[in-house]
C-alpha cells in the first residue's frame, strides 16, 4: 500500500469528498435519492471542509481516500465557551479499508483535546459505532433511538 498523507480537509477537496461519501451512502446510510438532498449533503461537505476541524487521507496519486467530516457544534456553545465538535460522518475508500486510516483521521480529530461528537444511524453498515467505541468514544443518551456517541478528552 502506497504511501497515506492526512491533512485538514480544504474548500477545494469539496467536490472528491462528496463523491467519496455518495459512494460509500449505502452503508452509512445516506438518503440521496433527489437533487436536493445531494445538494444539502454537498453543502454540509463544504461547511465541515471550511471549519477547518475535518480532515482527508490522501493517497500518493493525490486521491482522497478517506475523510472525517466535522465541525464545531454551535448548539452546545455559548459565547465561545464549551467548544464540542460535532462529527458527521466518516468514511475510507473500500480499497483502502484495514489499514488503519478510519483510526489515524479520528486521531487527527481527537488531538484538539475538545469533546467529539456523533450520531450513528441504527442501519449503518460500516460498524463505525463500534469502531468509536473501542477509540474510547461513549454511549449518551440520545432521543430518537439512534446511537449517540461521545468522546471526552482525559476519558478512556
Amino acid at each position: 500500500m502506497p504511501e497515506i498523507v492526512y491533512r485538514p480537509a480544504l474548500l477545494e477537496d469539496s467536490a472528491d469528498i462528496h463523491a467519496l461519501l455518495l459512494r460509500l451512502a449505502p452503508e452509512i446510510p445516506l438518503l440521496v435519492d433527489t437533487l436536493e438532498r445531494e445538494e444539502a449533503l454537498y453543502a454540509l461537505v463544504r461547511n465541515c471542509a471550511r471549519s477547518g476541524q475535518s480532515w482527508v487521507a490522501v493517497d500518493g496519486e493525490a486521491h482522497i481516500v478517506g475523510f472525517v467530516l466535522a465541525e464545531p457544534n454551535q448548539t452546545a456553545r455559548h459565547y465561545a465557551e464549551h467548544e464540542i465538535i460535532e462529527l458527521h460522518y466518516a468514511g475510507v475508500a473500500p480499497d483502502h479499508r484495514d489499514h488503519g486510516i478510519f483510526t489515524v483521521l479520528i486521531a487527527k480529530l481527537l488531538a484538539r483535546m475538545v469533546p467529539v461528537t456523533t450520531t450513528v444511524p441504527p442501519l449503518n453498515r460500516s460498524q463505525t459505532a463500534r469502531r468509536l467505541e473501542h477509540l474510547h468514544f461513549r454511549r449518551t443518551d440520545a432521543p430518537g433511538g439512534e446511537p449517540r456517541l461521545r468522546w471526552d478528552p482525559g476519558g478512556s
